[in-house]
């Protein structure tokens, strides 16, 4: 502040280009929240019209943005999308089954983990996790890799069989002794996977093998353990 006629300079610097976004996932999650009902309302026509007049705006710039530029309030939105013309679509239609609406009390939500057990298995269950998703694929290779000598196969080619193989997956996947082991690395390699974003459990509860699972993220036996045993 200049009081009395004194003069002050401010240099201002040209801002640096922006640096062009890095690859992200298939599809995005965009997030919503307001005070009110009917603010959460204005948001998402807000939103609706921003990305139907912007089509080249990066939707997972977008959905960052909205993830951790934006205050949480207590009336949320939510929806999963691959494209900017299809979340406009859904955005503009809210969709009850696609859109989803909720008034949010609790801050920091309880998370509870649940493994199912044998009958939930099918081919190819999690390959595109296991394509998209590093942590997902880490997790798997390595249970594959300690499963070899006990198994007497590589079970990634049971769980991501070739097109031509898939008939014979299908024959292997129905037998117990590959069923379990099968079940157990793709619930852990998501428990895994959760956990890397920050979600982290509360409490855990499985079904048959589904409790293998459960203790071993607990810290019942170590993962080696919790293999030979399945």
């Amino acid at each position: 502040f200049g009081v009395g006629g004194t003069n002050a300079h401010v240099v201002l610097e040209e801002a640096p280009a922006s640096e062009p976004s890095g690859p992200s996932r298939a599809q995005q999650l965009l997030l919503l929240s307001a005070k009110s009902e009917a603010a959460l309302d204005a948001a998402t026509a807000r939103l609706a019209a921003q990305l139907k007049a912007n089509p080249e705006l990066d939707l997972a710039d977008a959905a960052f943005t909205l993830q951790t530029g934006r205050a949480a309030f207590l009336h949320r939105r939510m929806l999963v999308c691959r494209d900017a013309k299809e979340a406009v679509t859904l955005l503009e239609s809210r969709d009850a089954k696609r859109v989803l609406s909720q008034r949010q009390e609790l801050k920091d939500p309880l998370v509870v983990f649940m493994f199912p057990g044998q009958g939930a298995q099918s081919v190819n269950m999690g390959a595109g996790l296991y394509a998209a998703e590093p942590v997902f694929k880490a997790e798997v290779d390595r249970c594959a890799e300690i499963l070899k000598p006990h198994l007497g196969l590589d079970l990634r080619e049971v769980l991501f069989p070739a097109p031509d193989q898939a008939k014979a997956a299908e024959e292997w996947l129905v037998q117990t002794r590959i069923t379990q082991p099968a079940l157990f690395v793709t619930e852990y390699a998501i428990a895994k996977l959760w956990m890397s974003w920050g979600i982290q459990p509360a409490a855990m509860i499985g079904h048959s093998v589904g409790e293998y699972v459960a203790g071993c993220l607990a810290g019942v036996f170590t993962l080696e353990d919790a293999l030979v045993l399945v």
